[in-house]
């Protein structure tokens, strides 16, 4: 499965708000504290990362806890239009104790080389292209963010090209100019404000 995804800063969360909960349906909230692990590989410059996330969701006014280990492939591309969007490959399983991960990290030379934490409220609102899963994120120091996200086993150029323009439509809904895009990644941005 693949992560079609763009975000966008936002300048007045309380009006997205507004508008996201007439237009879409409330699912929750989650507090995402991610550590992200990084190893060498034989190839000069290269390393291969994972996530281990601890987070606590809210929903319905019940509270729950979940770890999830993480290994993603992230890539940029270029639309038909000349716009990028982010195209991810996710492989993701939930465990009880992140110490043995943690632990295992260690022993094979991982660094930790990111810690993120994440604050968001969920929407989902259904699109033809299936189903958008939509946060407004406060990631500390940096600010808000809305992002946009289509899960699909799709990846071809035409396909993707769709999607975006479906994300665009959604952040317009939400006020949001899409001058606002932020096409670098947290860790890009959060490097550039000096958080390691």
């Amino acid at each position: 499965m693949f992560e079609i995804e763009i975000k966008a800063w936002v300048r007045k969360r309380q009006e997205v708000i507004e508008k996201l909960n007439s237009f879409s349906e409330y699912i929750c909230s989650i507090d995402k504290d991610d550590t992200y692990y990084k190893f060498p590989v034989e190839n000069a410059g290269k390393y291969v990362s994972f996530r281990i996330r601890k987070e606590k969701v809210i929903k319905n006014g019940i509270e729950t806890s979940e770890n999830l280990f993480t290994y993603k492939k992230k890539e940029n591309r270029i639309t038909d239009d000349g716009s990028s969007i982010e195209v991810n490959s996710e492989n993701e399983f939930s465990f009880s104790d992140p110490l043995p991960l943690e632990l295992l990290a260690s022993d094979l030379g991982g660094k930790v080389y990111l810690k993120k934490r994440k604050i968001t409220e969920c929407w989902h609102f259904e699109t033809e292209c299936g189903q958008a899963n939509i946060e407004l994120c406060t990631v500390p120091p940096l600010g808000d963010f809305l992002e946009i996200e289509i899960v699909t086993d799709r990846e071809d150029s035409e396909w993707v090209s769709k999607i975006r323009k479906i994300e665009e439509s959604i952040f317009l809904k939400c006020g949001i100019p899409l001058s606002d895009e932020e096409p670098r990644y947290y860790s890009e941005l959060l490097k550039a404000a000096g958080v390691s």
